[in-house]
């Protein structure tokens, strides 16, 4: 694998990482007003605007709206100061007479999400995680995002929970967690989705296609595409970047790339660009910092990914940088969550059963068997936690499934493989569990 080392750099590539991550710790700024969150709400006439114009309007509360410009540094931010760390729903009154459009959410300097705008006047809500102390809450004009006037913010304790879904590639997070998806939307609570590279190793025009199809999957299990995160590193190189002895390195990922990149043509960017200004390098200084900040800003109640017992690199290696961010957030931060650890690859390559039908050409729904049959693994099946999927989820998974053309029918470069894809649509998906 090929690799740029910039040995005469890296202290500076270190310090420029630790950089974007301390405005994250510090108080709220200095000129955002406070927010009292027992008040009801706020109008955004009285937050901290920045490249932004203040617009008459009787129908508007208070009057006044603020107007967020389609320009590169408008915004609008308020602080908050909290007990307890918890999730919050944010209701966001607006007027929006142009097309459907989105505003970049910040919370505590990170971002967060895109709010989606549509047509006309109205309130949107979305769940967010506050935590203990100060901190601040900021719309902000991003690449993709149109113009959009806001008239007021309202803080409500929410009882939501929210999972994160942790997937190596593009259909990772299909194949084994479509299941807990779907019971967590049907619930009522709040699904992530978090793809660490961009699957492109085999085509380096791959990345783009492959994060539209994981969009569509995810709508089949009623997940927007405002809750999809893309790292957009390289396919195939996350084991060099965990165990790279120097975090500024920067790898040269297969498919020619070594920065992040998304799918703008979907208001799909990848996550350093929105919450940094700029792509991401390929070094694991970059991907810490970004993952840890992505968890850290959502803290998830729930986390799935993928094994550390997996043979391919990208899931045993995604796995470990998953679990090494949630214990120095436990560690050092208090924060608290359940990790669930799943398989795609297990010890044998005829793992997992593959699909049958019967004589009308249904599918026949078994259980999943033992990913590893001679125990080397160290995964006890005998302690492996297992969820129950419906007929209905079944079908919709296997819907979802077959989003994904380029894995299912081939492209450039790349062979499909529908037959393992397919196996995956089984009577229950399982994990192994920790608590943190």
């Amino acid at each position: 694998m090929m690799l740029t080392c910039f040995r005469d750099n890296k202290w500076k590539a270190i310090v420029l990482s630790l950089a974007l991550i301390l405005p994250a710790a510090g108080c709220a700024g200095k000129d955002a007003p406070l927010f009292d969150i027992s008040s009801g709400t706020i109008e955004a006439e009285a937050c901290l605007i920045k490249s932004s114009k203040k617009v008459r309007s009787g129908d508007m509360s208070g009057g006044k709206g603020v107007e967020i410009q389609a320009k590169e540094g408008s915004m609008v931010s308020f602080s908050y100061d909290i007990s307890a760390a918890s999730h919050y729903d944010i209701s966001i009154s607006y007027d929006n007479q142009g097309e459907d459009g989105t505003l970049g959410l910040f919370v505590d300097g990170h971002f967060f999400t895109k709010v989606g705008f549509p047509k006309g006047s109205g309130t949107v809500e979305e769940t967010i995680t506050l935590k203990e102390g100060t901190g601040e809450i900021s719309f902000r004009y991003l690449p993709g995002d149109t113009g959009i006037t806001l008239d007021c913010f309202k803080l409500d304790k929410s009882d939501k929970k929210i999972s994160m879904v942790v997937a190596p590639h593009e259909d990772d997070e299909i194949l084994g967690f479509a299941g807990s998806i779907q019971k967590t939307v049907a619930n009522g609570d709040i699904v992530k989705v978090v793809l660490l590279t961009n699957g492109d190793y085999f085509d380096k025009d791959l990345g783009p296609v492959r994060i539209r199809e994981t969009m569509k999957a995810l709508e089949v299990l009623g997940v927007n595409k405002s809750n999809i995160y893309v790292m957009g590193y390289g396919d195939i190189i996350l084991q060099s970047l965990y165990e790279c002895s120097d975090p500024g390195i920067v790898f040269d990922a297969p498919s020619g790339y070594d920065s992040t990149y998304g799918d703008p043509s979907s208001n799909l960017y990848d996550y350093h660009t929105l919450d940094a200004g700029t792509p991401a390098k390929y070094c694991y200084a970059d991907f810490r910092s970004d993952l840890n900040n992505i968890i850290d800003t959502v803290r998830p109640d729930t986390v799935y990914t993928t094994s550390e017992a997996e043979w391919h690199p990208d899931h045993k290696f995604g796995f470990k940088a998953v679990r090494d961010v949630i214990e120095s957030l436990n560690k050092d931060k208090g924060y608290h969550t359940t990790l669930c650890e799943s398989v795609i690859h297990g010890e044998e390559l005829t793992w997992p059963d593959k699909l049958e039908t019967d004589d009308k050409g249904n599918i026949k729904i078994v259980e999943f068997t033992n990913p590893f049959p001679s125990g080397g693994a160290g995964r006890d099946w005998e302690k492996v936690t297992k969820i129950t999927l419906t007929d209905e989820e079944v079908y919709k998974k296997q819907k979802a499934i077959g989003q994904f053309d380029t894995q299912n029918n081939g492209g450039a470069n790349f062979d499909g493989n529908s037959e393992f894809n397919y196996a995956f649509c089984k009577r229950d998906e399982f994990y192994w569990v920790y608590e943190y």
